[in-house]
């Protein structure tokens, strides 16, 4: 009886180290409510379009790349804005009348046979310029591992992230000839700034998060930007509609030809 009253004992125990362990080893954050992701759509319609190659000009398009490299650049809904734009500028392009290659990690990436059959190559820089008013309220909740082990804190830091966010910048559009690169124009698209706030849905456990780890982890926080983003993609495409104008282009042909020959 003494035995089974003793192994009875030691399950307890064990159990009960379980349970304080698994309470103190919770994840990072916890989604208080639940919140569903909205993928963003970045999709731009040309609001017109003319005869396929009617302008007689092959233009080789690079994907679109943000100037800077800060961390949020690489996680969506940013990384989701530049991949679309590839494709959306080469749909603009081609409502246009022009001939599209591509589009190309680099002008470098282009064989032989892509730069002697294209008139010059569109390079497009995003340059947001966000800036990040964050904000954060820090409480305590007690570790309840400490009463195991005293070398750790007896209780952990928690917070609620909030803040503002404003987009400002240009949509950067140069044209280089395809031989040499050599720059023959370039247009930077101003773009107006565009402010707004966010509220967290995550409690964040120990360090302060990173914007990054906020979109990649909180969903509420990534469909608060990207409903913004998708406006600000709408009026940069918009921009940059009205600007790639076919006679100018031809001009910029010319002159990227005319380069090309001279460093041969």
């Amino acid at each position: 009886m003494k035995k089974t009253n003793l192994l009875l004992c030691s399950l307890l125990l064990i159990t009960m180290t379980i349970l304080l362990f698994s309470a103190c080893t919770a994840p990072k954050t916890a989604t208080q409510p639940m919140v569903m992701r909205v993928p963003a759509k970045f999709d731009f319609s040309p609001p017109s379009r003319a005869q396929s190659a009617s302008t007689g000009i092959t233009i080789a398009i690079v994907k679109p790349t943000y100037v800077g490299k800060n961390p949020e650049y690489f996680v969506p809904p940013f990384n989701e804005m530049a991949s679309s734009m590839g494709n959306d500028f080469e749909e603009l392009l081609t409502a246009k009348g022009f001939t599209v290659r591509g589009p190309f990690g680099s002008r470098d990436e282009m064989v032989f046979n892509d730069k002697q059959n294209s008139s010059f190559v569109l390079e497009i820089g995003i340059e947001l310029n966000p800036q990040y008013n964050r904000k954060f309220t820090t409480f305590l909740k007690p570790n309840f591992n400490s009463l195991l082990d005293h070398s750790q804190p007896a209780n952990y830091a928690n917070h609620k992230m909030t803040g503002e966010i404003t987009l400002s910048g240009n949509l950067i559009v140069n044209a280089k000839s395809a031989q040499y690169g050599e720059l023959i124009w370039k247009k930077n698209i101003a773009l107006d700034p565009a402010s707004f706030t966010y509220n967290g849905s995550l409690t964040w456990r120990g360090d302060v998060p990173t914007m990054a780890d906020e979109l990649k982890q909180d969903n509420l926080v990534y469909n608060t930007l990207s409903a913004e983003l998708e406006k600000y993609y709408l009026k940069a495409l918009g921009l940059a509609w009205q600007q790639l104008d076919p006679e100018e282009m031809k001009s910029v042909a010319e002159q990227a030809k005319k380069a090309d020959k001279k460093g041969s």
